[in-house]
This record gives C-alpha cells, structure tokens and sequence, in this order.
C-alpha cells in the first residue's frame, strides 16, 4: 500500500514538474506598479530683446542662406520653392521693419518683385528653376539684396531698438 500510495505521489510530482505549473508561478509572480506620471513645472523668464543690429544681421544670414537654397538646381520640387519663398519674404520683411524709412522703401520694393514671383510661381505650378524668366528676377533681386542691403551698408540705417519689448520664455522644469 505505502508503494502504491509512494508511485502516486512520484507519479504526481513529476507531472507537476514537466507541467510546470503555470498557473501556480502566476499566483505568486509580484505584479509590476503602474509608473507615476512626471509633473512638468515651467518658470517663465524675462529675456532683454537683441539689439537690431544684431538682428538684422541674423535675418540678413538667413535671408542669404535661403535664397542660396532657392537658387540651386537640385529639382526640388514647387512646394519646396513655395515654402523657401515665403521664408525669404517672412525674412526681408523682418530686414525692412528695422530700417529707416528711405531704405526701407528701398527694400519694400525688391519684397514687392518677390511677392509677384510667389503669385508667379504658384499660378504656373512651375518650378522656379524651369521657368527663365522667375529665375531671372530672382537673381537680380538677390543681386539687389546682396550688394545695397549688406549688414555693413546698412549699419547706419537701422533703427535704434529703444522701445521694444523684453521677451519671455517658458523653461521647463521637471520634479
């Protein structure tokens, strides 16, 4: 009887052993705490504006390396001539808002021949580089820009920046 009752409990015992008991490791497996969302704090600080002298020079850089990547021949694409445009213009305006009146105009009309070419561009669909005679506007009045509107011809053109406005900006903080 103690055989028997000893083949059972080895019977069972290997059966549980090649089984491994899934069920009974679940019960006893720590479950994982759900993470804890991080709290975000921002601390806005004040930031004196750059002077526009300063800033016309990094509007005149990215006027500059805009128009570089407008002029090259690579086919692109009319969407991307589209969106470089538009940054040359958000860029020349900017150049324009820190001038005296009289350059001002000046460059008020180069941005105006610029306005036409998007018009241009985007009525014919067209590549700018396709098209000659968009191509040739755009030449000269990067030519314009390059040689009359340079940081050091314009140094004693740019208004001063008396009444501007400190800038904030937000910073994050984590806790």
């Amino acid at each position: 009887m103690i055989k028997n009752w000893s083949k059972i409990t080895l019977v069972i015992i290997l059966i549980l052993n090649i089984s491994g008991c899934a069920e009974l490791q679940r019960k006893f497996v720590r479950k994982k705490e759900p993470k804890k969302e991080e709290i975000t704090f921002y601390r806005v600080k004040e930031y004196a504006p750059k002077p526009p002298h300063e800033r016309y020079k990094d509007h005149y850089v990215l006027w500059r390396n805009w128009h570089l990547e407008l002029e090259r021949t690579d086919g692109t694409g009319y969407s991307k001539d589209i969106m470089v445009l538009n940054e040359i213009l958000r860029h020349l305006t900017a150049m324009r808002d820190l001038l005296k009146d009289e350059k001002s105009k000046e460059l008020g009309m180069q941005i105006g021949y610029l306005e036409t070419l998007l018009a241009r561009v985007k009525e014919k669909e067209k590549d700018i580089m396709k098209d000659v005679h968009s191509r040739k506007i755009l030449e000269k009045v990067g030519r314009v820009i390059t040689n009359n509107f340079s940081y050091n011809r314009m140094k004693d053109y740019i208004k001063s920046g008396d009444s501007e406005k400190s800038v904030t900006i937000e910073e994050s903080e984590e806790k």
